[in-house]
């Protein structure tokens, strides 16, 4: 009999007590415990970025193209491949006895270019004017007003954009119809340029000249057409993005620059992204070699022009490689939180745990920027100093409970208590 009463006794015992543990010590209890929290640190607040490293080529700003219909027009070829010209320089002679026929040609050409211009200079008016009456800023066109003098001392204005690439903020909705019709006013301005520039020649002495300052790329000199390519002075860099990248980078995005033959680390702007596979070509085939990656869509690749903030001071030859790191998002004076220590987190919102006046934990909610490696930077949330916590024990209680934490453990530098004279560290443990 007894023997059943103690061990009734003790389970009845052992049954209150635990029961009164849980009750006592249960993450539902309503009584104040103290929570053990070992991860903390004190928000601040500084710049941060997120960066797109690419390999660019040196290319030119602008080509200008000069044909000549077929071998009867030409007589001699007056530069070769590598050449420096300049506006009015002498490309090639013509056949006097064929001049009528290339000139009814090149007014025909004319003409027709004259045409477009109106029509393209209508449509950039409408849009420059949509743009603007929403408070957006006017992208202008740089132009090389190149100028010769002829043998009648008339002065002839060649006026030729070779700024194919038009750098337009994507400020509004109008910004990629203007771009497109800067780039076809500038493409036109220049043929036209290139036409007058011909036309502007004596019958009794034709010849083909250089309507731009600029490098002699290619001569055609077999198949007709026969053609000139001429690279403009002006540089840009030539880089290519992939599909998933495509979206990330927008022109005015800044760039910085370095590479063989730059003075140090240089800036420069993104001035186009193309919406168009890039065609195959030299440049598309170096790159390929300089960041070899693995496609399964080989159309995926995405020309993108940088532009120097600063003219090029130093000569550096078209096709030379330069690194380039492409600032994607920027946050001055942004607070960072570890990425882990964030709660009900779904990539845009989320929320992290602080510490009160009572030194007991408070949920705030927190709203992302964007993610820098383990890092995600806040557009909302904690103010700098203050204490941010992880446990996620913390999430489970009705009530918050207290929290203590380890004390702050500052490992001194060692290569500053080398230097530091042994008198500092007598005149520390007297203050002692």
């Amino acid at each position: 009999m007894n023997r059943f009463f103690f061990v009734g006794l003790s389970v009845a015992v052992i049954a209150f007590l635990t029961a009164n543990t849980l009750l006592m010590f249960g993450d539902k209890s309503i009584l104040p415990k103290s929570v053990y929290v070992s991860d903390y640190e004190q928000a601040y607040t500084r710049t941060y970025e997120t960066n797109l490293f690419k390999e660019a080529l040196t290319a030119p700003q602008g080509t200008v193209e000069i044909y000549v219909q077929n071998h009867e027009a030409l007589q001699q070829w007056m530069v070769n491949e590598g050449d420096t010209v300049t506006a009015g320089s002498e490309l090639a002679m013509l056949n006097e006895a064929e001049t009528e026929e290339q000139r009814a040609i090149w007014e025909t050409q004319k003409t027709a270019l004259e045409g477009q211009l109106a029509e393209v200079k209508s449509s950039l008016a409408t849009l420059q004017q949509a743009r603007a009456a929403q408070g957006g800023p006017v992208s202008q066109d740089a132009t090389d007003n190149s100028e010769i003098t002829d043998e009648n001392d008339e002065t002839i204005k060649f006026d030729v954009n070779v700024s194919v690439g038009v750098a337009v903020p994507q400020d509004g909705s109008y910004a990629a119809g203007i771009a497109q019709a800067e780039q076809q006013l500038a493409s036109i301005e220049s043929q036209l340029a290139v036409l007058n520039a011909q036309l502007s020649q004596s019958l009794s002495n034709p010849s083909v000249i250089s309507p731009v300052d600029g490098t002699v790329a290619k001569i055609n000199r077999d198949a007709e057409p026969l053609s000139i390519e001429i690279y403009s002075n002006e540089k840009v860099f030539l880089s290519y993005v992939l599909e998933d990248e495509w979206p990330l980078v927008e022109v005015g995005d800044p760039v910085k620059i370095d590479g063989e033959g730059l003075d140090g680390v240089n800036t420069g702007t993104i001035q186009s992204v193309s919406e168009m596979p890039a065609e195959e070509s030299k440049w598309l085939e170096a790159y390929h070699q300089l960041d070899p990656k693995e496609q399964n869509n080989p159309l995926a690749y995405y020309e993108v022009r940088i532009a120097m903030d600063t003219p090029i001071e130093t000569p550096i030859p078209y096709g030379s490689n330069v690194n380039t790191s492409i600032t994607l998002e920027t946050a001055e004076d942004a607070v960072a939180l570890p990425t882990a220590w964030l709660f009900d987190y779904d990539g845009v919102e989320g929320k992290a745990h602080t510490l009160n006046i009572n030194g007991r934990p408070k949920a705030v909610g927190v709203a992302a920027n964007f993610e820098d490696g383990a890092k995600t930077v806040l557009t909302e949330g904690p103010e700098a100093g203050t204490v941010i916590i992880n446990e996620d024990k913390l999430e489970v209680f009705v009530s918050p409970p207290k929290v203590f934490m380890p004390f702050p453990d500052r490992q001194p530098n060692f290569e500053y208590a080398k230097s530091t004279y042994w008198r500092a560290y007598v005149e520390y443990l007297l203050a002692r």
